[in-house]
């Protein structure tokens, strides 16, 4: 087949096994008490390539809060890789994945993409100040048939100080962890993850622990989302924990209303933190590829760590 551009999908040349294609996210924010801004938050372009069956290379390049009413940043501290490895299909149930990845924690991060997701605003206990969003060493991945259900299981070693010299972000030291998720039916699903690391932000190099759960369930265009987080005080970030439940209820064929509850106790971004915050929303989905959010986050406490008011944004794949 001939070279071809399929919107959402992107750019496909099947003869060469390549596919380019990416997403923007621009957004709107109203914050109480804070200036307002518009952001293009994210640009990012992905490019895929498979020489061979067993083999897959995979890149996220982005350019990331370039422009804003605040101004322009530099290219040189907006762009970065978030993502640059290559899978090896050892056989059709195991992978080993190379290079630098997104952290298998939860849901939230390893979704990533902002037309996948149905808000503007990230919940607090996937935010990166908790834990580094992107790896860097290898992960091996198992798939398990047990009767009809599915489980997966990931092992990873990150060594980032050394392998991403590409990174502008604080982030891992090293780290070791895994995930696993199991298919308790076709509309549910449960996870759970661990990680043990240092991080490059803290002053005492010392070893901190981070362990999850999480649940999926999808039925119909209903979702309800659950992740929950507790992370050890070993470092000078301190101790914190806590959890978001998030739901979407169809409109129509095209909206969906989304609501989320979210709890967080401990030291966030190193502020003494105990809140609790809502969120209250719609997206409108027109197209496949495309969708615009507009939503409300309210809370008590909140006005440090995620400031009360309105945020909207539109985002697409192309």
């Amino acid at each position: 087949m001939p070279p071809s551009y399929q919107w959402g999908r992107g750019f496909s040349w099947p003869a060469a096994n390549l596919n380019l294609g990416g997403y923007f996210n621009a957004s709107y924010q109203q914050p109480e008490s804070l200036k307002n801004k518009t952001t293009l938050d994210e640009l990012s372009l992905f490019i895929t390539w498979s020489p061979h069956q067993r083999v897959r290379f995979f890149s996220e390049v982005e350019v990331n809060d370039w422009f804003s009413t605040e101004g322009i940043d530099t290219l040189n501290n907006a762009i970065r890789a978030e993502r640059l490895y290559v899978d090896l299909l050892a056989t059709e149930s195991t992978t080993l994945r190379l290079g630098k990845f997104l952290t298998p924690v939860g849901r939230w991060n390893i979704t990533h993409a902002a037309p996948l997701i149905w808000t503007t605003t990230r919940p607090l206990v996937t935010e990166r100040r908790l834990f580094t969003s992107h790896a860097s060493g290898l992960m091996l991945s198992q798939r398990i048939d047990i009767g009809d259900h599915n489980l997966e299981a990931s092992v990873y070693a990150d060594d980032s100080t050394d392998l991403d010299v590409l990174d502008n972000e604080l982030g891992f030291e090293n780290a070791i962890g895994g995930r696993l998720t199991f298919d308790m039916t076709e509309q549910l699903q449960i996870g759970a993850s661990f990680i043990d690391y240092k991080n490059k932000s803290v002053t005492r190099k010392t070893r901190n622990d981070l362990f999850g759960l999480d649940l999926l369930w999808k039925k119909d265009g209903y979702e309800i989302e659950i992740e929950s987080i507790y992370r050890t005080a070993d470092d000078n970030q301190g101790e914190e924990k806590g959890l978001y439940i998030q739901g979407v209820v169809p409109l129509s064929e095209q909206f969906f209303a989304i609501g989320r509850y979210e709890y967080i106790n401990g030291t966030h971004r190193f502020i003494p933190t105990n809140t609790d915050i809502g969120v209250t929303g719609l997206a409108w989905r027109p197209f496949t590829p495309l969708v615009i959010k507009a939503e409300y986050l309210f809370g008590e406490q909140n006005q440090f760590v995620a400031p009360s008011g309105f945020f909207t944004s539109i985002s697409m794949f192309f």
